[in-house]
């Protein structure tokens, strides 16, 4: 016969058990092997057509705000041969991604660490080798990237301005790309010149459009509404309105500071709207594909920049 006592005590650790279950299976899903070839990171790369519109600003606090939401972010700086991701943050790398295809050092010896458990990877003056490669050099890069796969939530890639190969590159090897652009019309046809670019050499692309600078939220559909039209009817291409950036004075201190605007002026109206982009970063659902991660991120790199490697 059960005792009266025992049988309420089980409905209470049935009940307990049911609701610590959740939480109990993420940390035990946290300490598992992972799988290869499954998606783990989500790749972004944020770009434009013009400099000076305030991209390597928003990846900062993108990945202050990805990390404080308690996101693993690594940012790898691709703005190759003029890297500042680290002059944005207020540290001075050591040692860059030429110690990496050199052989002098592996990729954890040059990840820097930034605000809330942030990592850097520092790009270089000398990073335009990467283009051109040697077969080996490249296979080691790439290997050494691969490393990143089970290190973070999100890898933040800022690239340089223009249309150059390399920026390309990183564009169409990302899972998204961010095209971040200004009202001015210079900035403008830039940004349509990258989108561009991007539609005709990877149809499928998630490409969303930032417009920063702006004086209210009329003017910033005017100008998503202008370029979403344009690609549609030119491109046959859809691009995301992810959102906007208003004018801020406190942007231009922070940077003159040195310090991240999320750090530096949390509750300013740039700072508002960049917490209400990351959240649609965190609910935007991209077309599932086999490859993604950092895994297939570097799986089309290496096809795009013409080697060999097997990534």
């Amino acid at each position: 016969m059960t005792d009266p006592i025992i049988k309420p005590l089980e409905a209470v650790i049935a009940e307990t058990r049911r609701q610590i279950e959740p939480y109990v299976f993420k940390r035990l899903e946290s300490r598992r092997p992972k799988v290869p070839g499954a998606k783990i990171a989500r790749t972004i790369t944020v770009t434009s057509g013009k400099g000076g519109v305030g991209k390597t600003s928003l990846v900062a606090n993108l990945a202050v705000c990805f990390a404080k939401a308690g996101r693993r972010v690594i940012i790898l700086d691709a703005d190759l041969g003029l890297a500042n991701i680290d002059v944005v943050f207020g540290i001075r790398p050591r040692h860059n991604l030429t110690d990496v295809i050199n052989g002098s050092l592996n990729l954890e010896q040059i990840l820097m660490p930034g605000p809330h458990g942030i990592q850097i990877i520092a790009g270089g003056s000398g990073i335009s080798e990467l283009a051109h490669l040697k077969p080996d050099a490249a296979q080691r890069l790439f290997d050494q990237m691969k490393f990143l796969e089970d290190k973070a939530d999100y890898l933040l890639i800022d690239t340089g301005a223009g249309i150059n190969q390399n920026v390309i590159s990183f564009c169409l090897a990302a899972d998204q790309i961010i095209v971040i652009t200004t009202p001015e019309p210079t900035a403008l046809a830039d940004a349509y010149g990258i989108i561009k670019i991007i539609s005709q050499n990877r149809s499928e692309a998630v490409v969303s459009v930032i417009v920063n600078r702006v004086e209210n939220e009329q003017e910033a559909l005017f100008i998503q509404d202008r370029l979403e039209s344009v690609a549609k009817e030119f491109l046959k291409f859809s691009i995301r309105k992810m959102g906007f950036i208003p004018q801020d004075r406190n942007m231009y201190l922070a940077v003159r500071q040195q310090t991240p605007l999320l750090l530096f002026s949390p509750m300013s109206p740039a700072a508002i709207s960049i917490r209400e982009l990351v959240a649609k970063v965190f609910n935007e659902n991209l077309p599932e594909t086999q490859d993604k991660g950092i895994t297939g991120f570097l799986s089309r790199l290496a096809q795009l920049f013409g080697g060999e490697t097997k990534p």
